[in-house]
This record gives C-alpha cells, structure tokens and sequence, in this order.
C-alpha cells in the first residue's frame, strides 16, 4: 500500500472527499512526503478519498513529479498551469467538494496537539474559502499521524542505514578536529560527509567550552578549544533521518567532575531505555531517568531543562510527540514508532552535557538503533 492509499483509508474514516496539501517554496513537507521530490514552486497535491489524485504544479517542475509518481507506483493525474488566472480554474472542481482536509492544526497547544500539521499559510487558507465558500474544511492532522508516527518496516530499514551511516562518519572525528578550528569548520566538514550521502537532517550543533551548555547554541566562529565539545547532527538518506549527538572532551585527563557526569548520564539514559515499550506511558522513561540522576545528587529540573526525546522519522523532529516527565500519562508509546532517547546535564557558563541515541519502539523490548560510548572519547 503506498502513501496515497494509504491517506485514502484516513479520509474515508474522516467522511472526507479529499486531502489537499499546499506548497509554495518548500513550506510543507508534507508535499516532498508524498510525492518523493523537491517541487520549490507553488503546487496543490490532491489525494482524492475515490482515488481521483490530481497534482496542480508549474510546467517546469510537472515531468519530475510525474516520473516520481510513477516511480513510487501513485496513480495521479499531473496539471501544469502557466499563469494564476489558469491556477483558479484547474483549482475550483478540485476544492469544491463537501469536505476537504487542509494542513492546519486546530489545537497547537496541548502537549500531543496537532502543531505537526499547521503548514498552510494564511492567505492560501483564505483563497480556499473564497475559492469554494461551502466547502467545509477539516484539519488534516488524523491523516498525516497515521501516515507517518508509526514507521512501516521500508522505513525502519531506512533508519537502520542512516544511523549506520552517520555513526561511521561520528566515530571518525578524532582522527580530524584539532585546537584551533572553529565549529564552523567542524560543521562544514562533518556535512560535507553528509552530503556525499544524502543531505543534513537538520543544521549541526557544534558546541566548545561553555557554549555545549546551551542546548540549542548556534554554531559559531569560536575556536575549539580543550574540554568539552558537544556535537548534535543527523543526516537523511531515502526517507528516514538520524539524531545523535555526542559530548567528547579535547585534551587529556578530563575532570573528576566531568567524568562522574557522563557516567550518572549514560546510567540515567540507559534506565530511560528499558520504558520504551508499546503501551508504555511517554512520561516514565523521563521520570526514571530523572529518579536516577537525583539519587546520584544532581538536581535534574536545574540541570536538565529540556525533554528526554522527541519522534525521529522522515525529518529529525517528526510526528508522535515528545517523551517528557510532563506528559501526560494517557499518551503512550506504539510499536515501530521511532524516538531520540537524549538526556543532558547543563551549567551555564561552565560546559554542558548530552548523549542521544535513536530507538525503535518494540513490544516488549525497544530496539537500539545507535548507542553512545560508556566512557567519553578523548579528542
């Protein structure tokens, strides 16, 4: 069964006539999802609940979506259109339908809401409305949670590969990072190892001294120098991405301090693991890693100030929600979802802490698809 059959079922449930995805330069990637290329230009994928798919797309980039279709065994009738007045016409007996699902999210703020499916623009959920006025739009949000928070085994086979792929290109960093470079020069080496692959998941973190206590720290032109060095990366090849982040130390000797951290992290990430069950509530891998980095005397709500994981799929931060001690409990766990697993120990202006791995959600037992080095690897 391929995505746009798979969609169909969703719709039916749903009582709706069609799913349209709007895309104009790259705004959704729901569109690549579907129809396995870029399309940069402003297109309309239609998945049709009776199997009528229809593709609107500018004349340049109609052939690519054609042969991709084609390649993945999708059905779909491909227009090109030349100016916008023609845009409207192709457009309206595709929208004016009884009910049409549109990539937006009607509740954004709860902990598992649908922020995931809020693509569409304003002005083109508005030129929808005025375009067919007694359509009744629905958010798509059921349609795209089916389709991709749990993995097929293509998928799962694909997520075996890339963390494969990335772990060997990982374990090569010693060998190059030297005193001296900066973290852009490290970011632009490891992605340019990326890209002979495939292509970054999501843009490197790479973190020296005291910027590795900010999470998200930006990537600079400050100097590696000895101590720590986090770098957080990941890379995608076919349809599944990596996310993994490894904290080295630069220099000989590291620290009591530091050396007693890592150890009480790697423990409390291992502890997090074993809940990674189906059925399993997304909160107790989080409160069992935090139970363990207390009882080894670390106050985990200042030091860890961020959730466990997050879902890893087509893109780094994919559909499933997140795994946090604040979840909570009624959001549970389904085989073959797919998790980071990435606790971490901040002081500010001092050095940080993280190690993350990428877990497949099993019955009984999860799968780990990457796993960090017990002890920390010297630079």
């Amino acid at each position: 069964m391929n995505k746009f059959e798979k969609a169909q079922e969703v719709l039916r449930e749903l009582g709706g006539d069609g799913w349209l995805i709007i895309c104009v330069e790259d705004s959704d990637i729901n569109s690549r999802f579907m129809i396995g290329v870029e399309s940069h230009a402003r297109h309309y994928i239609y998945v049709a609940a009776d199997g009528n798919h229809k593709i609107v797309a500018v004349e340049m980039e109609a052939p690519m979506i054609e042969r991709s279709l084609k390649k993945k065994g999708v059905k779909a009738e491909v227009f090109s259109y030349k100016s916008m007045k023609e845009l409207d016409g192709l457009l309206s007996p595709i929208v004016t339908k009884t009910r049409v699902a549109l990539n937006f999210g009607e509740n954004v703020l709860s902990p598992e809401g649908t922020g995931f499916a809020d693509f569409i623009n304003a002005g083109d959920y508005l030129s929808m409305k005025k375009l067919a006025p007694q359509t009744e739009f629905i958010s798509a949000a059921p349609i795209i949670g089916a389709l991709r928070a749990v993995k097929t085994p293509d998928e799962l086979k694909d997520l075996r590969n890339v963390c494969k792929a990335t772990i060997e290109i990982l374990e090569t960093i010693p060998d190059w990072v030297k005193v001296g470079m900066t973290e852009n020069d490290i970011k632009a080496k490891l992605e340019y190892e990326y890209m002979k692959l495939g292509k970054p998941s999501f843009g490197s973190i790479v973190a020296t001294g005291a910027h590795s206590a900010d999470p998200h720290h930006n990537t600079s032109l400050k100097k590696i120098e000895q101590g720590v060095l986090l770098i957080d990366s990941g890379l995608q090849i076919d349809e599944m991405s990596s996310d993994i982040t490894r904290t080295f130390w630069v220099g000989s000797n590291p620290p009591e301090d530091f050396i007693k951290a890592y150890t009480a992290l790697y423990e409390a990430k291992n502890v997090a693991t074993d809940y990674f069950t189906d059925g399993t509530p997304k909160n107790l891998p989080a409160l069992k890693c935090r139970e363990h980095l207390t009882a080894k005397g670390y106050d985990h709500e200042k030091l860890f100030f961020h959730g466990l994981g997050h879902s890893l799929g087509f893109v780094a931060h994919d559909i499933g929600g997140g795994v946090s001690w604040k979840v909570p409990e009624k959001y549970k766990f389904k085989e073959n979802m797919v998790f980071t697993n990435e606790p971490g120990l901040y002081w500010r202006d001092k050095w940080g802490i993280r190690l993350e791995d990428d877990i497949i959600v099993g019955k009984g037992k999860c799968e780990q698809v990457t796993k960090v080095s017990k002890i920390p690897i010297l630079i």
